[in-house]
C-alpha cells in the first residue's frame, strides 16, 4: 500500500508554490513580452504592407506622368514638324515669286536691249542706205526727206513680216 509521507506532501506543496510563482512572475512577462512582440512584427508587417501599397501607387502616379510627358513629347514633335514644314513651303514660295521676278525683270531686260538693238541695226541700215541712195541718185535731199523715205519704206518691210 501506499504510504503518505509528509515529505511527498511538502514536495507537492512546494511544487505548486514554485509552479504558481513562476506563473505570476515568470510565464506572465515572458507570455506578455511575446505578445508584445508578435504585436510589434504584426505592425511591422501592416507598416510594411501600407509602404508598400503607398510605393504602388506613387510608382503608378510616376508612371502615367511619364506616358503623358512622352505624349507632350511626341505633340511638342509634331508640332514642330508642322512649322518647320509650313516655314519650309513658304520659303520655298517666296524663293519660287522671287526667281518669277527675277525671270521676268531678266525678259525684260533682254527684250529691250533686242528693241535698241533693233532700233540700232535699223539705223544703222538707214544711214547705209541714205548714203547708196545718194550716190545712186547722186545728190543729197534734206534729212527730214530722207527720214520720211525711211519710214516709210520701213512700214511696208514691217507690214510685209
Amino acid at each position: 500500500m501506499l504510504k503518505l509521507d509528509w515529505n511527498i506532501i511538502w514536495t507537492f506543496v512546494n511544487l505548486i508554490v514554485l509552479y504558481l510563482l513562476m506563473k505570476k512572475f515568470l510565464f506572465g512577462p515572458v507570455t506578455e513580452m511575446m505578445e508584445k512582440r508578435t504585436k510589434s512584427i504584426e505592425d511591422s508587417f501592416a507598416e510594411a504592407e501600407s509602404k508598400n501599397k503607398e510605393a504602388e501607387q506613387i510608382k503608378a502616379e510616376y508612371e502615367e506622368a511619364l506616358r503623358q510627358s512622352e505624349v507632350k513629347a511626341e505633340e511638342l514633335i509634331y508640332e514642330a514638324r508642322e512649322r518647320a514644314n509650313v516655314v519650309y513651303e513658304k520659303t520655298v514660295k517666296e524663293a519660287e515669286e522671287e526667281a518669277a521676278k527675277l525671270i521676268a525683270a531678266a525678259n525684260k531686260a533682254i527684250e529691250i536691249e533686242k528693241k535698241k538693238s533693233m532700233q540700232d541695226v535699223e539705223s544703222h541700215i538707214i544711214d547705209l542706205t541714205m548714203v547708196a541712195a545718194s550716190k545712186v541718185i547722186g545728190k543729197n535731199i534734206d534729212a527730214e526727206a530722207n527720214k520720211q523715205i525711211m519710214d516709210d519704206f520701213l512700214a511696208e518691210v514691217g507690214a510685209a513680216k
